[in-house]
């Protein structure tokens, strides 16, 4: 590391002890990785505590804008300002604006800006530069050519310019008054630029804790919670951990009635001793590694958890199809189809078998969408003269359908289709992308080599698996006779 970095470590490894993180464990510079947290001692994996980090130097939305009221009156104008003008203020417009404000709009405010808040000796270890497809050059970014990232690379490309455009006139507001400014101070430079923004966005994904979902894995009743609980945080000193597919450890959330008090990285439950100089790894969960990718910007050669999402494939003309997403969008199911390897084999989510429900019905079966005024539901669907009010109606409604495997078939045959169609565009650009990389030698060429190879075994498994499952519904008889009817 230089001598500007250690310093900077050493300051927060100060400021971390100080609030009271307690640690048996180094934090230093791990090859290829970035900063990663390595044993000093020999621990028994027996779940004892390796790091024990307090609520209080927790990052989350509710300590945000306390601070915001409190001590930093220009972060607080823009939080009303959002809320004056109707934007959504979420617990990741607020962490990501918040780290926008202390890394970017102090420095804009010069001397009018508010002392440095609690949390500036962690923010300033944050990697300034990430290394996720969101930050590729062209040539990298046409490395993913014909692999499912790509187009999801450029909806959220397109999504936080849209984003930033909107919120660029209040960032602009973290200026400092007019009488302080210079004659020829440049007045029309944007404070926080759009690399600014997408910076912010990636260390928000990329090392956000969700509490709830980790309540949830523990079972804990949240009626002993306090009420409006924070789900995402940033919890430094843990998040350096970085990730793996066999762990070390494992972070947790300790309540004591208060979800978020305190947080414990412990060991698995295992007593084989850890050497010294060992790296603890946590795992990020059972992600892809497209996901790893997209979030982290790494992929591993042996990750068991291949997945594959793509939008769902109405039929082109299809007369309904705004009802019928409008009917989805109320009750909560994403119009996306999404395929995971699960037990050697691959599966649709419940989820995406039910938006393929509608995507493959149609007026002929039975199925009626209309406008719905007088009730709180934005569309009635109804299935063989039943109004389907809920994802669980639906559910019984399909279900116990005797035509039920006719739909089922139908379902498979265009699920069959898209992946054949992604696999066939995959590796029509292989041979291009590969001379491309040829001309690039970098971490990131090697993890999208690891990623397309990855995804095009995947999309091959998936061919096979649903021809499979396309050959036995196409021996049931209904669906025989039904496939000579509509021929």
């Amino acid at each position: 590391m230089s001598e500007t970095e250690t310093s900077t470590l050493d300051a927060f490894l100060s400021w971390a002890k100080g609030h009271g993180v307690e640690s048996d464990v180094a934090v230093e510079k791990v090859p290829d990785k970035g900063l990663g947290v390595v044993s000093k001692k020999r621990h028994f994996r027996d779940n004892s505590r390796v790091i024990f980090v307090p609520s209080v130097v927790l990052v989350n939305a509710s300590k945000i804008t306390g601070y915001a009221k409190e001590k930093a009156p220009k972060l607080e104008s823009f939080y009303q300002a959002l809320l004056r003008d109707g934007f959504p203020m979420n617990e990741r417009i607020i962490i990501i604006s918040f780290i926008l404000f202390e890394q970017v709009g102090r420095v804009s405010l010069g001397e009018s800006a508010p002392p440095p808040s609690l949390w500036k000796p962690y923010l300033d270890i944050l990697p300034r530069k990430l290394h996720t497809p969101m930050f590729y050059n062209a040539t990298l970014k046409a490395c993913l050519d014909g692999s499912s990232l790509s187009s999801v690379v450029d909806a959220k490309l397109n999504k936080l310019k849209r984003e930033f455009d909107s919120f660029k006139p209040y960032f602009n507001k973290w200026r400092p008054p007019s009488s302080t400014l210079q004659p020829d101070a440049a007045t029309n430079v944007d404070v926080v630029t759009f690399d600014d923004f997408k910076w912010a966005d990636g260390v928000f994904w990329s090392r956000v804790l969700s509490f709830g979902s980790r309540i949830e894995t523990l079972s804990i009743d949240k009626s002993s919670l306090e009420s409006g609980l924070d789900d995402f945080h940033l919890v430094p000193f843990i998040d350096i951990a970085n990730h793996s597919l066999t762990p070390l450890a494992r972070w947790e959330v300790i309540t004591d009635g208060v979800a978020g008090a305190e947080l414990i990285l412990t060991q698995t439950s295992n007593r084989e001793p850890i050497p010294s100089e060992t790296e603890i790894c946590i795992s990020y969960g059972e992600k892809s590694n497209c996901e790893l990718l997209f979030l982290h910007g790494f992929a591993l050669k042996d990750d068991p958890w291949s997945a594959i999402s793509f939008p769902v494939p109405f039929f082109e003309g299809d007369p309904i199809v705004d009802e019928k997403l409008s009917f989805m969008k109320y009750h909560g199911i994403k119009s996306l189809v999404s395929l995971s390897r699960k037990n050697e084999s691959i599966e649709l989510s419940h989820e995406s078998i039910r938006a393929m429900w509608l995507c493959v019905l149609n007026e002929g079966d039975g199925l009626k969408i209309t406008p719905c005024e007088t009730k709180p539901y934005p569309v009635e669907l109804i299935i063989r003269d039943k109004v389907v009010n809920s994802v669980e109606m639906l559910d019984s409604v399909i279900q116990d359908w005797e035509l039920f495997p006719v739909i089922d078939a139908r379902v498979v045959e265009i699920i069959l289709d898209a992946v054949e169609n992604l696999l066939s565009n995959l590796g029509e650009t292989n041979e291009r992308v590969l001379k491309l990389m040829e001309t690039a030698n970098s971490r990131e060429i090697e993890y999208i080599k690891i990623y397309r190879e990855d995804e095009h075994r995947f999309l091959e498994s998936a061919v096979e698996e649903f021809t499979r499952k396309r050959e036995t519904l196409m021996s049931n008889e209904l669906v025989e006779r039904y496939l000579v009817e509509e021929e």
